[in-house]
């Protein structure tokens, strides 16, 4: 019987490398950028001083140039979002960004260093960034889209400089991350209680409630919130791990380097991400805003979000709610949120073709 197992073990491991072989292929054939106009460029550009992982994909050159900044902090999205994207590609050229201490940015710096993790310097980088893909594609402005933590440094950006972008799109909008933590707890508690879902509340209420020093019971509590999540991002966790072994270009390395990037960007930069606040009386964006909210993510609640519209000064401004969506609505319902795009940016001045 031992004998069996021991034979057993390799035979099973080879269809299972050949499985991800066959499916890699697969992935890449429906990923493949044929049209005369298009462009599919990815590759290590020096940015601050650091070789940084850049990403220009899109069927046609000539469409508005779109420039998608991840969350996390550390959560790159290229090895989760290129089949949810794919469909974005025929409507944007889409540019995207391994930031410092994400992805493979952090797997080619982990040994000599990537500098400070602060929102002032991967701002200043991120700038850097759009300047070097609009001269690449020959353009002048981009549209701007945050997600989450990218939301916090989309803003920055844009107040930076207004002159680079068409447009800001907040997506997961970070307002205030002692209210995010707050407001998210009770209605994470809510939930719970309204599933009949007790021992998870249990596990919760003994966590406590926010604000948290410490990035393991912070961790702890958003592993009970994704174990909860809406209707639309059941089956997320299986998701995400499916899409990085079948992700094109990625080897088992680039994976072990994008879960350590996670982990690792979120301790650094714990304490000033906590500390973030942009809900002054009157917060102010120099350029025309789309906010995108799940209108079921209470992992940066869309109550505060909106609130966050409500007084927000910008040249002008659009509000698009995605029923049923949660907080990785970019991911798992990636149909409406372009939708939500094609049909908010036109209404805020910016043309198909820009």
């Amino acid at each position: 019987m031992a004998l069996g197992l021991i034979l057993l073990v390799p035979l099973v491991a080879g269809g299972l490398a050949l499985w991800r072989v066959l499916l890699r292929r697969a992935v890449a054939a429906r990923m493949a950028i044929r049209t005369p106009g298009g462009i599919d460029e990815a590759g290590f550009v020096a940015v601050g001083g650091v070789d940084q992982w850049v990403s220009i994909r899109g069927e046609d050159r000539a469409n508005p140039v779109l420039v998608l900044l991840h969350g996390g902090p550390g959560t790159a999205f290229l090895p989760l979002g290129y089949e949810a994207f794919r469909p974005w590609e025929a409507r944007f050229t889409l540019v995207q960004w391994d930031q410092p201490g994400a992805g493979r940015t952090f797997g080619a710096n982990r040994r000599a260093g990537h500098g400070d993790l602060t929102l002032d310097r991967i701002a200043r980088d991120g700038i850097e960034v759009v300047e070097g893909a609009l001269r690449r594609l020959g353009r002048e402005r981009a549209i701007l889209l945050g997600v989450s933590w990218g939301s916090v440094l989309g803003v920055e950006m844009a107040r930076r400089r207004p002159d680079l972008f068409e447009a800001y799109v907040g997506a997961g909008q970070v307002v205030d991350m002692h209210a995010n933590e707050r407001v998210g707890y009770q209605a994470l508690a809510e939930r719970l209680e309204a599933r009949g879902e007790h021992k998870a509340l249990a596990r919760l209420r003994t966590i406590g409630a926010p604000p948290y020093s410490d990035i393991r019971t912070l961790l702890a509590e958003r592993k009970i919130l994704m174990a909860h999540p809406p209707a639309s991002e059941r089956g997320l966790v299986g998701a995400v791990l499916k899409r990085l072994l079948l992700a094109p270009g990625y080897g088992l390395r680039d994976i072990r380097n994008w879960l350590a990037a996670g982990q690792s960007s979120a301790t650094a930069m714990l304490a000033d991400l906590m500390a973030y606040s942009d809900d002054g009386p009157c917060p102010a964006i120099p350029v025309p805003v789309l906010i995108v909210q799940g209108d079921e993510d209470i992992q940066t609640p869309t109550s505060l979000a909106a609130a966050y519209f409500e007084k927000l000064q910008a040249p002008a401004k659009r509000w698009a709610t995605l029923p049923g969506g949660g907080h990785n609505a970019v991911f798992m319902t990636p149909a409406p949120f372009l939708a939500a795009l094609e049909a908010g940016l036109p209404a805020l001045g910016v043309r198909r073709q820009a």
